[in-house]
């Protein structure tokens, strides 16, 4: 609960969270259970800058370890810190592919 920041919600029942702070549970409790893959879509749009902060030096923590990261993302500029190789969709179809 201390990484997602909702410390002051743990006798709240999740189904009384807003869609954000879901999101904040939910990416806090993946990235904690060392992965060997992790799939993140659009996970990190939501929230503030502190917990983006955190989000970001937790990933790069678990890539240094070998974890996979399979990003979903309209931040492009957020998928180059983070990935080697890039598919882009245009209405579901692959327009683009490539490495960064």
């Amino acid at each position: 609960m201390d990484f997602s920041g909702l410390g002051n919600f743990i006798d709240t029942p999740v189904k009384n969270y807003s869609s954000g702070m879901y999101m904040r549970l939910g990416f806090s409790v993946a990235v904690h259970v060392e992965p060997q893959v992790l799939l993140a879509d659009e996970v990190l749009a939501v929230g503030d800058e502190e917990f983006k902060r955190k989000c970001h030096e937790r990933i790069r923590t678990l890539q240094d370890d070998g974890m996979a990261l399979i990003l979903v993302t309209h931040a492009v500029e957020e998928g180059k810190e983070f990935c080697q190789r890039y598919l882009t969709l245009e209405r579901g179809r692959m327009i683009e592919h490539g490495c960064y």
